[in-house]
């Protein structure tokens, strides 16, 4: 699958009204995720997915600044991490995540 077909499920999946919107539910959540599995394992997932989309996995998991990535997290605080990352409110970042 490439990066067009990849947003475009997410925008038609999620009902939401624009690529940018599906761009950035994307980013924010895969960066959250990224957050919370082992760096090997963000690695691992980044490699099957669109290389422009993957980077968002790995961006997290190898920056030398942010805490480390397994990071131990509720449904509620990783959802409100893709709130913050999104610019979003928590009840549509959930949705859209």
């Amino acid at each position: 699958m490439d990066h067009d077909t990849f947003i475009g499920q997410v925008q038609a999946r999620a009902h939401l009204d624009s690529r940018g919107t599906a761009e950035t539910a994307t980013r924010a959540t895969l960066e959250t995720l990224a957050e919370r599995i082992p760096a090997s394992l963000a690695d691992n997932l980044a490699a099957q997915l669109p290389q422009e989309i993957g980077e968002h996995l790995r961006r997290v998991a190898t920056a030398p600044d942010l805490p480390e990535t397994g990071i131990r997290m509720d449904y509620d605080t990783f959802l409100d991490r893709v709130a913050q990352r999104a610019g979003e409110d928590k009840a549509k970042a959930t949705h859209e995540a």
